[in-house]
C-alpha cells in the first residue's frame, strides 16, 4: 500500500489494495478448488460392506471430513473475493466513461503519463478526476453499508 494517503482516502486506497488481492488470488483459488475436489473424488469412501459389517474406518472418516472442509473454506475465500469483484463492478458501473479508464488504470497501476495522453488531459485534471472518484466511492460505500445494516 505504497500509494496510500492519510485520512478519508485511506479507505479507498485500502479498497483497491484488497480488489487488486481479490483479482490476483481468484484463479489460485479456483485452481485450489479443483485440486480438492478431485483429492475428493479419488478418495475411497465408505462401502457397504463396512457399514454392514459394523467396522468402521475412523482414519479414513477424518480424511473425508479433511477434504470437504478444505473445499468448504476454498469456497469461503472464493465467495469473499468474489464479493469484492462484485462491488468494484457495481460502483464502476455508476462512473462516467473516463472514470472509469482512470480507475481501471489506477487498480492496474498503469503508466499515468499513457492515460493521460490517451483521455488528453493534463495531470492536474486527472488528479482532479481522481479526487471525484474517491468521493463518489465514499458516497457509493455509505449507501451500500446503510443497506447491509438495514437487512
Amino acid at each position: 500500500m505504497n500509494q496510500s494517503k492519510t485520512g478519508l482516502n485511506n479507505s479507498f486506497y485500502k479498497w483497491i489494495d484488497q480488489l487488486r488481492r481479490s483479482k490476483r488470488k481468484l484463479p489460485e483459488l479456483l485452481e485450489k478448488l479443483d485440486y480438492y475436489k478431485v483429492k475428493l473424488i479419488g478418495y475411497h469412501g465408505i462401502s457397504y460392506d463396512q457399514i454392514g459389517s459394523g467396522t468402521s474406518d475412523k482414519k479414513g472418516d477424518e480424511n473425508l471430513l479433511y477434504w470437504i472442509d478444505k473445499i468448504n473454506q476454498v469456497e469461503d475465500e472464493i465467495n469473499k473475493s468474489n464479493q469484492v469483484i462484485m462491488k468494484y463492478q457495481d460502483f464502476k458501473n455508476t462512473l462516467k466513461e473516463e472514470q472509469k479508464i482512470i480507475l481501471d488504470s489506477h487498480i492496474d497501476r498503469s503508466n499515468v503519463l499513457v492515460i493521460l495522453r490517451e483521455l488528453g488531459i493534463k495531470r492536474s485534471s486527472y488528479n482532479q478526476k481522481k479526487e471525484d472518484i474517491i468521493r463518489l466511492w465514499i458516497c457509493y460505500k455509505i449507501k451500500s453499508d446503510s443497506k447491509s445494516s438495514m437487512s
